[in-house]
């Protein structure tokens, strides 16, 4: 069990706010055409859509979300496109980024613990790779796992929306959004 309240999900499918999402698209622009592997709900292209962007979503699972482009494995996917924006199952997220950034021209933001940022291992994956800004959520955020009947309530954990941009160079930047 852990400080949630609930035991791990195997598939490492916990549900964004839709706040949060907002609030990225508040501070990032995504011209183009942007790409989210690991849809589950559809939560990340619905709100891209909102604002009248382009956004396909595919997952490795069909977890109900009725836009679903393909049920497809990321790594295994032959898709290119502008940006990638998603919430990537943790347990792999070194590989999702470094993933993301080969298949996209533009951006891969990616929404995570803010602990992201620690550890020596972590460290040398910032080094090669072109991390342009930290988005701290000004609010904690509860996330669930998704498929279960567990609702959102009380978030204890900091998270941040980590963008690595092709064009970027020098040090990354850090800002909040709520």
């Amino acid at each position: 069990m852990r400080a949630s309240g609930y035991d791990r999900v195997a598939s490492d499918w916990y549900v964004e706010p839709r706040w949060a999402v907002d609030g990225l698209l508040n501070v990032e622009a995504f011209p183009g055409v942007c790409w989210d592997p690991a849809c589950g709900g559809g939560n990340i292209p619905e709100a891209i859509h909102a604002r009248g962007g382009k956004c396909y979503g595919t997952d490795i699972e069909d977890r109900g979300y009725e836009n679903l482009n393909a049920q497809v494995d990321f790594f295994q996917a032959n898709t290119v496109a502008d940006h990638i924006v998603s919430n990537p199952p943790y347990g792999v997220i070194e590989a999702w980024i470094e993933r993301g950034l080969s298949v996209t021209t533009g951006k891969v933001a990616i929404l995570a613990r803010l602990a992201l940022l620690e550890g020596q291992k972590r460290r040398s994956l910032f080094a090669r790779t072109p991390l342009a800004r930290v988005w701290v959520s000004s609010r904690r955020m509860s996330m669930p796992p998704g498929g279960t009947d567990v609702s959102a309530s009380g978030g204890t954990i900091a998270y941040a929306w980590f963008v690595w941009d092709h064009a970027h160079q020098g040090p990354a930047t850090v800002g909040w959004f709520t």
